[in-house]
């Protein structure tokens, strides 16, 4: 008999709002609404749109000796940032390979962990097998909700009902408000290439809290999104997505993650293997490119060179900003220079395409209908 799907707070929402849900990580997800998923796509890039994240995992690590021991499981270094701020990071095991990545809150009393759905449980199992005494691990998945607003008129929402204070929160911040009774956690990132934030409210309160931002929005166009849009929209500005770009044998260094990967900064698990990997020379390169023509590349498809295979497509689609299809995937190093001609494999059609540079879509440049 099959697991039954868990479901978050809004799913009476989506579901009245005519939402078509499917099975995601466990969970009965929207993967989009009744206008669309590049309608909901381009609404981001142009306005604004709000997201379901409540599906994600969310840890809390407490107590003396939180803050390093968070430290020693991610590759970034969260002690080099003040409460009040937050970074991206990958979870690696010993061998160099991903668990997931990660968004982890620099916290006063520690840290706070947001996983991939579909990882949350390996990383909470990870999380506890290696903490020591002493430190503090809550779940909070349950308890806490969490909503995505994302595009240039995110900040127009927030800022009157809740606090003139969002609109002081940089880039990778985030801040404490008190909205209805309700300790609220907001933070300035996202998942779309936009800029938007994060707010993290109890569970409770949260389709209160969705109805409301939807009402203070409604002059903005916000809308829904679904998880069709939250994938083009991630895939058009390069973000990774575990199981296409990430994986348990994918080291951060072949997927494009150097930048998070603070090897003379400190010590944390996997640090020695990615050290072997980087000394030995990567064997494989995540490039991004365009095709030719309508065909559109597919997770999957081989990339083809001089008659050869030489790679893989992790991500690829129809990208509505830039109206073109367009891909990621790993290729032989000798293949990542941009310009490169490469050809991929669609079921036995020959697609030409080319590499070109990431991100493909820049804040701003979204084609008008």
């Amino acid at each position: 008999m099959a697991a039954e799907l868990r479901r978050t707070p809004f799913h009476a929402f989506h579901r009245d709002r005519g939402g078509r849900l499917v099975p995601f990580a466990g969970w009965e997800m929207p993967v989009q609404f009744p206008g669309g998923v590049i309608h909901e796509h381009l609404l981001v890039r142009r306005a604004a749109g709000m997201f379901d994240v409540a599906h994600m995992g969310r840890f809390f690590l407490r107590g003396p000796g939180a803050l390093a021991y968070a430290n020693r499981l991610i590759t970034n270094n969260l002690e080099k940032l003040a409460p009040g701020q937050l970074l991206y990071s990958a979870l690696c095991h010993e061998q160099g390979g991903m668990i997931d990545d990660l968004t982890v809150y620099r916290l006063d009393e520690g840290a706070l962990i947001v996983a991939n759905a579909a990882n949350a449980a390996k990383v909470s199992d990870w999380i506890a097998a290696h903490k020591p005494a002493g430190v503090e691990f809550e779940d909070a998945t349950e308890r806490l909700a969490q909503i995505a607003l994302q595009g240039p008129r995110a900040e127009a929402v927030l800022r009157s009902p809740l606090a003139d204070a969002v609109r002081e929160v940089g880039y990778y911040r985030y801040t404490r408000l008190r909205w209805e009774g309700e300790e609220l956690l907001i933070s300035r990132n996202g998942y779309t290439g936009e800029d938007g934030f994060e707010i993290y409210v109890p569970a409770a309160a949260a389709p209160g809290l969705w109805e409301r931002l939807l009402e203070w929005g409604a002059a903005e166009g916000v809308e829904p999104i679904g998880l069709g849009a939250r994938d083009s929209l991630r895939m058009e500005v390069n973000y990774a997505l575990y199981g296409n770009e990430l994986g348990p044998d994918i080291t951060p260094l072949e997927a494009g993650l150097r930048w998070v990967v603070k090897m003379k900064d400190h010590d944390f698990i996997g640090r020695e293997a990615l050290q072997r990997r980087q000394e030995a020379g990567l064997t494989r390169a995540l490039v991004g490119f365009e095709v030719e023509g309508k065909r559109l590349p597919r997770h999957g498809h081989p990339i083809l060179a001089g008659g050869r295979e030489a790679g893989v497509v992790t991500s690829g689609g129809y990208c509505p900003s830039l109206d073109r299809g367009m891909g990621m995937g790993f290729v032989t190093p000798d293949l990542q220079e941009v310009g490169t001609a490469i050809e991929i494999d669609a079921r036995g059609a020959r697609l030409a395409a080319r590499v070109v540079e990431r991100p493909f879509y820049k804040q701003g440049s979204v084609r008008r209908a």
